[in-house]
């Protein structure tokens, strides 16, 4: 099978600009319209690669193996062709020649994930990367040594291809037309810099190498400059509680730091394809961190709960200011919590998967004391006197509330921490997508914070209600002499509690006090102004209605 490339008028005359509907023509189209070629990312790649797999048949299986079978098995590759295999497994072709053009020749370099055992496979890629360096030929300045990443997108009546082209010196993606990057630069706002957008160009060049290590050499400069990054990671976690450089735990960059010297590097070079997807990845994170951060820009984030677009969420809705009261002011604790968490519409996982181990820490004990009470009702109710009351006495209705906020308490915790173990990774993977969707303009993660203090809230309620039965039934039909005792007991411990949440609550919860007695004066105002309201409407509107019935 011999390598032949079809002959494609120069760009200006042949090849077609298509447009996106955006204005931005992104789209280069054969002379014949059968071939197109539209701008992609190594992230598109990478989805291609991990979320389209191809199914193996099981029906389909030969478990013969030919006698005297002592040599290496090869894979058929076409001509001019290379085949490699990923340290994960997958396979891709690369290609190098030197093709000449009408008015200048290339040497290219095309690099493709799909599978070319297929009838017309190979020819329809020939002729795509024809068609993409044909179009390079209007550019005096374009690079020499630069690598042409094809992978089909469509096949029918068209065939559409995602390329892009790859610059190592410079380590960045480009492209032919002006490329429409939001499906990369989608997780930072207010993007304007093209100082910004380079530094996740390279993070996309570092994942490009972890996709086909074998395409090039990466020089021993970096992993001193990986080294370098990681050590000063290091000494901003230990310095810092809410390090920005990136999301890893001290104790990984550690032990990082240890795997990168044992990198093989021979003649300057680091030639294996395992040690240069470990560098890709790692430079592929802290330079993807740095694009979050907005490093190098005026405003750069410099700690993780530090928001560059004034996002403070300090704002309360009337709903978080009345049902704070009745829920002991929890949400308040877990909204603080919450928004440290999320800024700027970025999540660190490495803080969400401490929250989440604490929240499921608090849910079993909250678990725990409410199966207590549970119990402790029970028992109380099953006292003679207390039964005696036929369920109609103050104490048993008591004791009945605080058993269904004791349930209340148990469905609660008991769910919130299934969500956690039933998803696992998912849910530290998802979890920007599912609080952007709980995400309020205003007011935030409001009300994410109120359905994480129902069973702390349930759980005081249910206490509540126990002592409230408990003090019923102690002071019906008794006399001063064991009453007195158990009163002055009962104020003792009621200011010693109340003095030690004074003391160490939080002072600034005074601000949320004071907007929930302006909400209810408000709301008193209105209510006492309403009659007249209605009085005056009515008298207003009377003369119509009276010459309508007329």
């Amino acid at each position: 099978m011999s390598f032949h490339l079809p002959t494609f008028h120069q760009p200006r005359s042949g090849s077609v600009l298509v447009g996106n509907g955006s204005g931005v023509c992104n789209v280069i189209t054969s002379s014949d319209r059968y071939l197109r070629l539209s701008p992609m990312s190594a992230e598109g790649v990478q989805a291609e690669r991990y979320e389209k797999r191809k199914p193996i048949p099981k029906n389909t299986k030969n478990y013969i193996i030919p006698f005297m079978t002592t040599d290496p098995i090869e894979r058929p590759v076409p001509p001019g062709w290379k085949i490699y295999i990923h340290p994960e497994g997958c396979l891709y072709y690369c290609y190098d020649s030197v093709v000449n053009f009408d008015r200048c020749s290339r040497k290219i370099h095309v690099v493709t994930q799909v599978d070319l055992v297929h009838d017309g496979v190979v020819e329809t890629i020939e002729k795509l990367a024809k068609l993409a360096y044909s179009h390079t030929c209007q550019y005096s300045s374009f690079p020499v040594n630069v690598d042409l990443v094809l992978e089909l997108m469509h096949i029918g009546e068209t065939v559409t291809a995602g390329y892009y082209f790859v610059h190592h010196e410079n380590r960045c993606l480009f492209w032919l037309q002006d490329f429409d990057a939001t499906v990369i630069l989608r997780e930072c706002s207010g993007v304007i810099e093209l100082s910004h957008m380079q530094i996740e160009l390279e993070a996309q060049y570092w994942r490009h190498i972890d996709l086909f290590p074998h395409t090039s050499a990466l020089h021993s400069q970096v992993r001193r400059q990986l080294q370098q990054i990681i050590r000063f990671a290091i000494s901003d976690c230990m310095t810092s509680e809410v390090s920005a450089v990136c999301a890893f735990s001290i104790d990984v960059l550690k032990n990082t730091l240890d795997l990168i010297k044992d990198v093989d590097v021979e003649d300057d070079w680091i030639q294996s394809a395992h040690d240069k997807c470990f560098i890709a990845r790692m430079m592929n994170h802290f330079r993807h961190c740095q694009y979050l951060n907005y490093h190098g820009q005026q405003c750069a984030r410099l700690s993780r709960d530090q928001t560059v677009h004034g996002d403070t969420y300090q704002e309360r809705s009337v709903m978080m200011k009345c049902l704070a009261p009745f829920l002991f002011n929890a949400p308040y604790e877990h909204v603080h919590s919450l928004h440290k968490l999320y800024v700027d519409s970025i999540v660190n996982q490495l803080d969400w998967r401490s929250f989440v181990q604490n929240l499921n820490a608090e849910m079993q004990d909250f678990n725990l004391l409410a199966t207590v009470l549970l119990s402790v009702n029970v028992g109380f109710l099953a006292i003679q006197s207390v039964d005696d009351g036929g369920g109609y006495s103050l104490s048993q209705v008591a004791s009945y509330v605080s058993v269904i906020s004791s349930f209340g308490s148990m469905l609660l915790g008991v769910n919130i921490a299934r969500q956690s173990y039933a998803r696992g990774p998912d849910m530290v993977d998802n979890v920007q997508a599912r609080l952007q969707s709980l995400v309020h303009p205003k007011h935030g993660l409001e009300t994410l914070a109120i359905i994480y203090s129902l069973p702390y809230a349930l759980l005081m309620w249910g206490m509540i209600f126990f002592v409230l039965a408990f003090f019923t039934e102690c002071f019906h039909h008794s006399s001063a002499v064991p009453s007195v005792p158990v009163s002055v007991a009962a104020l003792f411990v009621l200011v010693l509690v109340g003095w030690s949440y004074h003391t160490l609550g939080d002072t600034s919860r005074s601000a949320e006090w004071g907007h929930l007695s302006g909400s209810v004066l408000t709301a008193v105002q209105w209510v006492k102004n309403f009659p007249g309201w209605m009085a005056r409407s009515v008298s207003a509107y009377a003369p119509w209605y009276i010459s309508e019935a007329e």
